[in-house]
């Protein structure tokens, strides 16, 4: 398989001010208030087909999705530690299993209305995975493309690379897109019933 595209290193000082604009135009927020979070969020309905889940749960036309994204003044925190990604992964899981938890509390309450299911596209979907979310792949489109060169230059910028681990640096990395209904969410994060 060949390796894709990533940006220069040259030009990734404009990658926090994209971030930055693309907070503003989707309204992306930070899960928890004081932005300790390492998940952020918008809500948006839904416009493509009908979309089975794993589960069974089904995503109509119309309905209310929490969109994903990943915080990145979290990872920015963490590169100031000096961070790797082989060093912090097991701490980006377990916050992002914390978050997750707190996320499904929220939901259980009554927050952000009728989610049916939570989505995003990331690169980093192999974690995704492991955090219980369901992974498919994308369509080869110039928007997929674009995404995926944008979340490379993430991954650059916040020593997400990987690349002194030897398994992953000569794997691609690909833009896939995560689903979690709300019902998974619910059962495998949510309050436990005495």
């Amino acid at each position: 398989m060949p390796k894709h595209r990533v940006p220069p290193r040259f030009i990734l000082i404009l990658w926090p001010v994209i971030g930055k604009l693309l907070l503003v135009i989707y309204g992306i927020k930070n899960l928890k208030a004081d932005g300790s979070s390492i998940i952020s969020f918008h809500l948006r309905r839904y416009k493509g087909p009908i979309k089975v889940l794993n589960d069974g749960s089904e995503v109509k036309t119309g309905d209310t999705i929490m969109e994903l994204h990943l915080n990145n003044a979290w990872f920015k925190r963490r590169r100031k530690l000096n961070l790797k990604a082989s060093q912090s992964l097991r701490e980006t899981l377990g916050c992002s299993a914390q978050d997750l938890h707190f996320l499904a509390q929220q939901v259980a309450g009554g927050m952000f209305g009728n989610i049916t299911a939570l989505h995003g596209t990331t690169l980093l979907h192999v974690a995704a995975r492991r955090l219980g979310f369901q992974v498919d792949e994308l369509p080869d489109s110039l928007w997929n493309r674009g995404a995926r060169f944008y979340m490379a230059g993430l991954m650059q910028l916040y020593h997400l690379r990987g690349d002194e681990v030897s398994r992953l640096k000569d794997k691609p990395w690909e833009l896939r897109e995560v689903w979690l209904s709300r019902v998974a969410l619910l059962t495998k994060y949510g309050p436990k019933n005495p």
